[in-house]
């Protein structure tokens, strides 16, 4: 199994025993909290299983508890890692889902469908009367698949779940001089479930993952970690660093159901007031990107300190009022949420990243390394885990000097 599947398998364990981890919990309450997740239906990743049982729920825990490090939750390799089977459990799985997203297309067009896409593996054999049973065996019974729980809620806490999404803002200038360009702006904001405060909102120049980290980390410096992080399916939202990121840093970052925007309702409403009370003010002419957001921070210092009819306070008293329990964030934030790429070392002990051939220590020659990095001069080699060192770009003058250096002395 690759290490992308293994990251998901493992968000989705830690997703489950994230409950488990709260330190204000009494005695009994692990256990009900457990019977409870364990009475669910969930879709696991690459496997046929709808449920997950209570040893098992152990396991997973007391594995993240030893280490408190999201990796001891990947799966390991299978001990018959090699030998062949005619549709795996990921291809079954796979194959459900697909089925779900083409729910009116026949079975037999879906099959070819699913040939091209190479959902099967080449080992495998399409046998129709296999893939038949796989799709009878779905546990579908007493399910609704459009009965949805639409009641109200309210968290007990601030910091507990947090609501994230983005808005189209207004027209903005970006850029100096023949590089100035005009660009649609993005509104990036984080709302408190509880306290509705807004604990950080900004405007940037696109919708990009860069732009949803940098106002992601602006809410941890300035409001602390909240228990949930909770937003759609947008692309921005899907990468990988941001939900290993969150996951080391022991915040649950979730997402929503497609179609489903009652799920982030109270984040709606803010952009809803946004359109209607900030947006009206800035006039029909574009903005720089710094003016529009500096009147946007003065319009934010008011709106969190306007009094809210839905809790009889203003957001920030609400907040306020429960500040010990905010968990402050660690200082070196960026560390925690690299990109991730896996190379193979070659032997003359280099590995490229984005066109810059790096050098790796020695040792490692035709091993697989996990590289994270932010930008390509600040890069840090893995192998099996553990941390090998930074990595620096391959200086051609200095090797060959080392080289001669050493001829020399023999």
């Amino acid at each position: 199994m690759d290490s992308q599947k293994k990251e998901q398998i493992g968000l989705f364990r830690f997703g489950l025993i994230f409950p488990l981890l709260d330190d204000r919990s009494q005695y009994g309450d692990i256990t009900r909290r457990m019977k409870q997740i364990c009475s669910k239906l969930y879709d696991i990743p690459y496997s046929d299983k709808r449920t997950v049982s209570m040893p098992t729920l152990y396991n997973w825990l007391n594995a993240y508890r030893r280490n408190r490090n999201i990796e001891d939750l990947y799966p390991r390799d299978r001990s018959d890692k090699g030998s062949r089977r005619k549709l795996s459990s990921e291809t079954e799985q796979a194959l459900i889902l697909f089925r779900r997203q083409h729910p009116d297309i026949k079975i037999t067009t879906l099959v070819r469908m699913a040939e091209k896409q190479g959902i099967f593996l080449p080992s495998e054999v399409v046998d129709m009367t296999l893939i038949y049973r796989v799709f009878r065996n779905q546990d579908t019974k007493g399910r609704n698949p459009n009965d949805r729980d639409m009641r109200r809620l309210e968290m007990e806490y601030v910091n507990q779940v947090w609501y994230l999404d983005a808005m189209v803002g207004p027209k903005v200038h970006v850029g100096q001089g023949k590089e100035c360009k005009i660009v649609t702006a993005k509104l990036f904001a984080l709302i408190d479930d509880k306290s509705r405060l807004v604990t950080y909102a900004r405007f940037y120049r696109d919708e990009t993952s860069d732009s949803l980290l940098d106002c992601l980390w602006g809410g941890f410096n300035a409001r602390g970690l909240p228990r949930q992080c909770h937003t759609d399916n947008g692309a921005a939202m899907r990468d990988e660093r941001i939900k290993l990121g969150c996951a080391s840093l022991e915040v649950n970052f979730t997402h929503s159901r497609p179609y489903t925007p009652t799920g982030k309702a109270k984040v709606e409403r803010l952009f809803s007031t946004v359109r209607m009370q900030f947006l009206p003010t800035l006039g029909d002419e574009p903005l720089e990107l710094y003016e529009l957001n500096k009147r946007w921070m003065a319009y934010l210092e008011e709106y969190n300190g306007r009094y809210h009819s839905g809790i009889g306070m203003s957001p920030l008293q609400c907040y306020l009022s429960e500040v010990q329990a905010v968990r402050p964030a660690p200082p070196d934030l960026p560390r925690l949420f690299r990109k991730r790429e896996i190379r193979t070392v070659g032997k003359a002990r280099t590995v490229s990243l984005d066109s810059v051939l790096l050098e790796v220590p020695l040792g490692y020659s035709g091993r697989k390394i996990e590289l994270r990095y932010n930008t390509t001069s600040d890069v840090e080699a893995f192998h099996e885990g553990v941390s090998i060192g930074m990595l620096k770009p391959v200086d051609y003058q200095a090797n060959s000097r080392a080289h001669r250096m050493q001829g020399v002395q023999l």
